[in-house]
């Protein structure tokens, strides 16, 4: 007859398939995200001058290696990958960019360099979101598993496999308190018709918040949406405030 293993050996088992589950789990792909930034209702028009024109002529990307790749699975996660997002960052950038340079009534956005009273250039240094958990938030569910066993199970051997079971089960189900971090960095510099820089600036906009979801799973959408739009807009609103006070002064 086979002998029996140990209650140990078979109690590591079930906790190294459910950590096994976990980590495949959590690598499981997800739809593309999409960027759904609001509209802009402020006014920044140049009291009585006219409107300048102004012609973006690259949004390079400079995020590091962290963001543009994703990182992570348990503690700490860095998303969305580039992979994930439904067009280039860069592109997504410039597009937000546009959206607040016009709706504010700041400039108007040519298509050609030769129509601009001024040239931007755009480097985004950074575009992404951080989770970050504690490996204490991870012991919760497990102890309360692990009670469950105790409270249940009919002799130790079936307490400690039902504990881990149950325990396993509460870090798919239950959400864990993360802090989110959401950021948007870019530096611009504006030119004027005969290739002078007017202007250099670099702005970071941030949220910093605590969200709870569960170790597996989370809706990368809905956090784009509530916190990253929230730093880009941000970044934007104190860079085009500067850019503002610029545009009214230069003489060039």
């Amino acid at each position: 007859m086979p002998r029996k293993l140990p209650c140990q050996l078979r109690l590591s088992g079930f906790l190294l398939a459910g950590l096994t589950m976990l980590a495949w789990l959590s690598s499981c792909g997800t739809q593309h995200v999409s960027f759904h930034y609001p509209g802009e209702q402020l006014d920044f028009s140049l009291l009585q001058r006219p409107k300048p024109s102004i012609f973006i002529d690259l949004v390079r990307d400079l995020r590091p290696e962290a963001q543009r790749l994703g990182q992570g699975h348990f503690l700490g996660i860095t998303y969305p990958s580039d992979e994930a997002w439904d067009k280039p960052v860069h592109q997504i950038y410039r597009e937000a960019l546009v959206q607040d340079l016009t709706q504010t009534q700041l400039v108007e956005v040519v298509p050609l360099a030769r129509q601009a009273d001024y040239i931007l250039t755009v480097d985004l240094v950074s575009f992404g979101s951080r989770l970050q958990r504690s490996p204490i938030s991870f012991l919760l569910p497990v102890a309360g598993g692990m009670g469950v066993g105790l409270a249940v199970g009919e002799d130790t051997s079936d307490r400690l496999k039902t504990g881990a079971l149950v325990g396993v089960a509460a870090l798919l189900a239950v959400p864990l308190p993360t802090s989110h971090r959401a950021t948007c960095e870019a530096r611009m510099h504006l030119e004027n018709r005969q290739g002078e820089v007017v202007w250099e600036q670099t702005c970071l906009g941030e949220t910093d918040e605590i969200v709870y979801v569960t170790a597996t799973a989370r809706s990368d959408q809905s956090l784009v949406d509530k916190y990253l739009t929230k730093a880009v807009k941000r970044c934007n609103a104190c860079l085009l405030g500067q850019l503002r006070q610029i545009l009214i002064y230069d003489e060039s």
